[in-house]
């Protein structure tokens, strides 16, 4: 199993549920700074040129939330058995990949931008969706589960590693969102999780 990512929101996702699945892997690092997702080696592999991407004995798998899926599928874990929840996990994954994911992304690209650079209509746009995507969160949380599906599952992953960013940016604008805040210092508190965060390129 060859894992090709990076230490961005998107690339942490597999490097957290392989941790936490306990199996085998072998981490490729994707430069940025090379170009290297453009290369023709890694568009054999992710014909989009994006991180991160799977080969689980020659099955391609690319998009994050695609490989959380493949893997939860494949071992049996990281995803509820009852039919419910397993809906309940894959709505949450397609909702964060049409959510949070891209306006996070977004509004990340504008914040990281000198001030006077910042197209500041797309930035109060992007900040606002934010907002009422992690309010949506809050909603899903409120009766109070432990995880976004009640157990642990592909979900949080797919949701945490952008929410735990957007929160810690110090972006203003974003409210105060208790149980998200509480369900993110639970999920970084896994040790699977501690152990992915520690990971990166030599």
């Amino acid at each position: 199993m060859k894992l090709y990512t990076a230490t961005t929101p998107n690339g942490k996702k597999p490097l957290i549920a392989l941790e936490e699945l306990g199996v085998p892997y072998e981490t490729h690092w994707v430069s940025f700074k090379n170009n290297e997702q453009k290369s023709p080696a890694f568009l054999a592999i992710n014909p989009n040129g994006k991180i991160p991407a799977l080969d689980d004995d020659g099955l391609l798998v690319w998009e994050s939330g695609a490989i959380l899926l493949h893997l939860a599928e494949r071992y049996g874990k990281l995803l509820p058995r009852d039919r419910a929840g397993r809906m309940q996990a894959i709505s949450l994954l397609f909702f964060q990949t049409g959510g949070i994911g891209p306006a996070g992304g977004r509004l990340g690209a504008e914040w990281r931008k000198p001030e006077d650079k910042r197209n500041q209509e797309s930035f109060n746009y992007f900040r606002d969706e934010v907002e009422r995507l992690i309010g949506a969160t809050e909603l899903i949380l409120q009766d109070g589960r432990e995880y976004l599906v009640g157990e642990y599952s592909v979900a949080d992953i797919m949701h945490w590693t952008w929410t735990e960013y957007l929160l810690g940016a110090g972006i203003p604008g974003i409210g105060d969102h208790p149980l998200v805040k509480a369900w993110v210092e639970r999920v970084r508190a896994r040790p699977a999780v501690q152990k992915a965060l520690a990971l990166k390129p030599e």
